[in-house]
């Protein structure tokens, strides 16, 4: 092992110990660890942004005139600088033209994402699930697949009409009759399912990477 990995080994123990001086308390140690994380990645983020992106794509385009559309890499220039213009109050508004064309296309490609790879795929699930050949058996009823056929119907009915219900009811402030607050409530237990499965992956996932580096750091320590 040369100096230099031991030095980035001595590094990495130092910030982790940094970091777990949270569990005494929000202690200053940990703080700095936060922004050093912070800075850390935000350099980097820079970083692959010039080298992959306006390097290539803006700067390099530009050497090859006549024989590239420079006026497209222009604008793109023009709209990359134009956030500057966020650092002066009167000339704000400047800056706004390519973020709001930036958050027009990452909005688009988000919706255009979430209903072809998640919003359809699920509402088809729905409709195959009551296909008859999944709800008979040799000619007989397949009462576990009907069961789950109508009770994916009901939940997502039931998690529908609990947002529009408390949406509603927040706007109109009164009271709705006893079943609707029942079906409402029981949208909320599936909306409850969901977010427990969702936090249990993501406490296992960070548990697994927890126990890695604390293996790593044992190993590190045994090396001595």
């Amino acid at each position: 092992m040369n100096n230099l990995d031991l030095l980035l080994l001595l590094a990495g123990l130092v910030l982790s110990l940094m970091v777990f001086s949270y569990l005494l308390g929000d202690t200053l140690l940990f703080g700095i660890a936060m922004y050093t994380l912070v800075g850390a990645t935000a350099g980097f983020t820079v970083l692959v942004l010039v080298q992959k992106v306006i390097m290539p794509m803006v700067i390099t385009p530009l050497t090859t005139f006549p024989k590239s559309s420079v006026w497209l890499e222009l604008a793109t220039l023009l709209a990359a600088l134009l956030p500057i213009f966020m650092i002066f109050k009167k000339s704000s508004r400047v800056a706004g033209i390519s973020l709001g064309f930036l958050g027009g296309v990452v909005t688009a490609a988000l919706i255009v994402g979430v209903s072809r790879g998640t919003l359809v795929p699920q509402l088809l699930s729905i409709v195959d699930a009551f296909d008859p050949s999944r709800m008979t058996t040799a000619g007989l009823p397949n009462w576990s697949g009907i069961f789950e056929a109508f009770m994916m119907l009901a939940g997502v009915l039931a998690v529908l009409f609990a947002f529009h219900h408390r949406k509603t009811k927040q706007k109109q402030d009164s009271l709705a009759p006893s079943w609707l607050d029942g079906l409402t409530g029981f949208g909320q237990i599936f909306i409850g399912i969901t977010f427990g499965a969702i936090f249990v992956g993501l406490f296992s996932t960070g548990l697994v990477a927890l126990i890695a580096y604390v293996q790593y750091l044992v190993d590190f320590v045994r090396l001595w």
